[in-house]
C-alpha cells in the first residue's frame, strides 16, 4: 500500500494480512537520488527489503539509492550488504530534547550565516566537498537551511549546518577551516544552533556525529540513541 506524494512515497508493509510496518523515501529526478527517509518495520524486515528494492529497481532504474538504518538493526545490514550495497557512512545518533532546555547566552563570534556573507561559511566548508549537499546546492536552498560559522577574529575557522521543520531538526553536518576539530568552536556553534532551535519551536535536533564529536554533545545534554548506517548501490 502506498501514499505518493509529488516527489516521495510512503509505503506500508502488510505480512499475512496484517499492517507490519512502513518505509517512506524521497527522490530528486535531476539529480538521479534516491533516500530513505523514514521507516518502522515489526517484523519480515528481510522480505520488507526485498519488496521495496524490487519496487525501486523497476521504477528508479539509473538512480542511485541510499538507505539508512541503525547499526544495531543485523537484519538490515546483512540484507543490504548482500545486495550489493556499499556502506558509505558509520556515525552516532544523538539526540536533543527541548522540553526543558533554557537557551544559554550566544557567543558573540558566532555569526548567522545568509546570502551575504555566505562567502564565510564556504571558506569553512571545503569546495570539493563531494556530499550532495555542497556549498551551492546549500547556497541555492538557502531558506530551508540554519547555518551558524565561528569567527576567530575576522576569520571563519569552523562552521554548522542543519535543517528541518514542524519542531525536527537535523544538524547535516559541521566543518572546520583546517580540517580539524576544534571542541571549543563546535561548543559554542552547538550553543547557537539550541538556543535558535529552542527560539523556532524545535522539539527535538538529531546530529549523526563522528565519534570525536560525541564529547561536545554529551556536554550539552544530547543523548545517545545509537549507531547510524548508510549505504548507497546504484538501482
Amino acid at each position: 500500500n502506498a501514499l505518493a506524494g509529488e516527489r516521495s512515497e510512503l509505503l506500508l508493509f502488510v505480512l499475512d494480512g496484517s499492517v507490519e510496518g512502513w518505509i517512506s523515501y524521497f527522490w530528486i529526478p535531476e539529480d538521479r537520488y534516491l533516500q530513505i527517509d523514514g521507516g518502522n518495520i515489526r517484523k519480515g524486515t528481510e522480505q520488507a527489503l526485498s519488496e521495496l528494492l524490487s519496487r525501486l529497481e523497476a521504477r528508479f532504474a539509473g538512480y542511485t539509492a541510499y538507505f539508512g538504518c541503525p547499526g544495531e538493526n543485523r537484519e538490515a545490514v546483512r540484507f543490504l550488504e548482500s545486495r550489493g550495497f556499499d556502506c558509505v557512512e558509520q556515525a552516532w545518533n544523538y539526540s536533543f530534547f527541548f522540553e526543558n532546555y533554557a537557551p544559554a547566552a550566544c557567543a558573540r563570534n558566532i555569526e548567522r550565516i545568509d546570502r551575504s556573507n555566505f562567502n564565510k561559511f564556504r571558506a569553512v566548508y571545503p569546495a570539493e566537498s563531494d556530499a550532495y549537499w555542497n556549498c551551492d546546492r546549500i547556497f541555492a536552498a538557502l531558506d530551508d537551511w540554519l547555518v551558524f560559522v565561528c569567527n576567530r577574529g575576522d576569520e571563519p575557522v569552523a562552521a554548522v549546518y542543519l535543517t528541518g521543520g514542524n519542531g525536527y531538526f537535523e544538524i547535516f553536518g559541521t566543518a572546520f577551516a583546517d580540517g580539524t576539530l576544534q571542541e571549543d568552536a563546535l561548543l559554542e556553534l552547538l550553543n547557537a544552533v539550541l538556543s535558535e532551535c529552542k527560539r523556532i519551536g524545535a522539539k527535538y535536533l538529531t546530529y549523526l556525529c563522528s565519534a570525536e564529536e560525541r564529547n561536545a554533545l554529551q556536554t550539552l545534554g544530547f543523548r545517545c540513541v545509537g549507531e547510524y548506517v548508510l549505504y548507497a548501490r546504484a538501482l
